[in-house]
């Protein structure tokens, strides 16, 4: 889903090695702003660092991004919303 939104903040940078296959990670949260049938609201989406660095985006500014939504449940039976900026076409 593309959507256009304000940058507010940006996360640090959070990196680590997955346990299940040995690879390097690099990912950030970035909360974002939109407006909507019932005012301004907010949206905490992660993004992979190499992929940030690509966009090229800086706090404050308003950019059509693509988002996916995703809802996770985990065997504890815990749920969880998954948003993700990923990649458009010509990225």
């Amino acid at each position: 889903m593309k959507l256009e939104v304000k940058v507010l903040n940006i996360g640090e940078e959070c990196q680590g090695v997955s346990t299940t296959t040995g690879k390097a990670w690099r990912r950030r949260n970035i909360l974002l702003g939109f407006e909507d049938e019932t005012g301004e609201s907010y949206l905490l989406a992660q993004v992979d660092g190499g992929l940030w660095e690509k966009l090229n985006v800086r706090q404050g500014d308003i950019v059509s991004l693509n988002l996916r939504f995703r809802t996770n449940r985990y065997r504890s039976g815990f749920i969880a919303n998954d948003v993700r900026i990923v990649p458009s076409e010509n990225i």
